[in-house]
């Protein structure tokens, strides 16, 4: 089974080549964005860090009528189903949360170190778990190598667009000017992400579903499983 890493910048749509890659090939889709979702929520194994950290990102217990099917949810995403009063418990607003450490590398810093362990641990979980039930294991993350995935993965996909088009499509997220800036100033540029890439999707404005398909069909033909030591093993 081969493991790929999935990466690119805001707006050129990795999740959507992601999920046309797992629902085209044997591929089990991994997007570590939504497994530090599901651990921050109520009962998930990052909560409690991160609300203690950030008491002020803590929405109101009033706006959170409706939310209960947001509690945590799949075995092995390393929640923690059961936690006595988690439904009394107020919800993290990611949003605000978003802002407050945007652009503050220290305040990022400290979320990073409460959130990225436990979706690391989750990734590897999985990983183990998927181990001949599918042919690959595709892990999506913005920042692959500043996670430190490269050394598990067999190959990484780097997906790109033109800047024109990205513009666009955070546009059509809500994005304002400023904050594309802001979020283009904060990210790797594309020479960076080449760096630790070893295939590159090109997914602009005009690369229709059957080119992205081709590109995939190709990346997958130069991906190489390489053997892993069994961490059980002991050194000889």
């Amino acid at each position: 089974m081969a493991v790929i890493g999935i990466t690119g910048g805001a707006g050129t749509g990795k999740s959507f080549v992601a999920k046309l890659a797992s629902e085209n090939f044997d591929m089990l889709h991994i997007d570590t964005d939504k497994l530090a979702r599901t651990q921050m929520m109520p009962g998930g194994v990052a909560y409690a860090g991160v609300a203690e950290a950030f008491p002020d990102c803590l929405a109101d217990p009033g706006a959170q009528a409706g939310n209960g099917s947001q509690k945590t949810q799949a075995a092995g995403n390393g929640s923690q189903k059961g936690q006595a009063g988690e439904d009394e418990l107020p919800l993290i607003d990611r949003g605000a949360l978003a802002k407050k450490v945007f652009n503050n590398s220290e305040l990022l810093e400290k979320l990073n170190s409460l959130t990225h362990p436990y979706v690391r641990e989750a990734v590897e979980t999985l990983i183990k778990t998927s181990e001949g039930l599918f042919d690959h294991v595709l892990i999506e993350t913005a920042i692959l190598a500043d996670a430190g995935y490269c050394p598990i993965c067999d190959a990484v996909w780097l997906v790109t667009a033109p800047v024109e088009d990205r513009i666009k499509r955070l546009k059509e997220r809500g994005y304002d000017e400023e904050r594309i800036r802001s979020v283009f100033a904060s990210q790797p540029t594309d020479e960076r992400y080449k760096e630790t890439s070893t295939y590159v999707i090109e997914n602009g404005e005009d690369a229709d579903k059957e080119k992205i398909l081709a590109q995939l069909r190709d990346a997958l033909s130069f991906v190489k499983t390489e053997e892993r030591p069994d961490d059980d093993d002991d050194d000889e």
